[in-house]
């Protein structure tokens, strides 16, 4: 099965300049170890609300946005698969990445593997819902929806329950990685 860093490796590969919000804990820390991307927005905190600042985002500027949560993240918040679903068109690709543990906090059970997480998002009301345990049609599916491809896409993607190394701490403080990120989302110049 793929590890957590493959599979985070192959989404920004394929995601370009797209915007990616990256769930907290080990997501984030991988996620900026593969080399910083100023449209990655990295959550330190929060658990649970990628996806609902990914849709945020996606609604207000009509642009493709793309989450990548967690097993753990989506089952702690599962209400913000409602409030997707009742957007249709929405253009957010919610890829889930579930190893079944809440990784970053000890490695205790999720118990994702007793829920269909993509059933839950299909009853949702999300009109394009897939599992992959596939890295290449993982990547294949990024770069199509980084492409303009319309409506939400739920994506769950079972990865292998090995813990690695998810590198440093985000080091900056949340507010200058949030105006870093708005300006890279805008277009304009980093200042300084």
């Amino acid at each position: 099965m793929t590890s957590k860093r493959e599979a985070i490796a192959a989404i920004l590969s394929a995601a370009a300049s797209t915007p990616v919000i990256c769930t907290t804990g080990y997501t984030c820390r991988i996620a900026q170890s593969l080399g910083h991307r100023p449209h990655n927005l990295y959550m330190t905190g929060s658990m649970g609300m990628a996806a609902a600042i990914g849709a945020g985002i996606a609604s207000t500027t009509d642009r493709p946005v793309i989450v990548i949560d967690g097993d753990g993240s989506v089952l702690m918040n599962t209400s913000v698969l409602c409030t997707i679903g009742s957007m249709p068109q929405l253009p957010l690709t919610h890829v889930v990445l579930d190893d079944g543990q809440y990784a970053s906090t000890g490695g205790q059970p999720t118990h994702s593997d007793r829920h269909d997480l993509a059933g839950i998002a299909s009853a949702a009301g999300y009109p394009y819902v897939m599992s992959t345990t596939d890295p290449a049609e993982l990547a294949a599916t990024i770069s199509r929806r980084t492409a303009g491809q319309a409506g939400s896409l739920f994506l769950h993607f079972r990865l292998s329950p090995s813990v690695e190394d998810p590198g440093p701490r985000i080091a900056e403080a949340p507010h200058e990685h949030a105006a870093r990120f708005r300006r890279a989302l805008l277009g304009q110049a980093s200042a300084g």
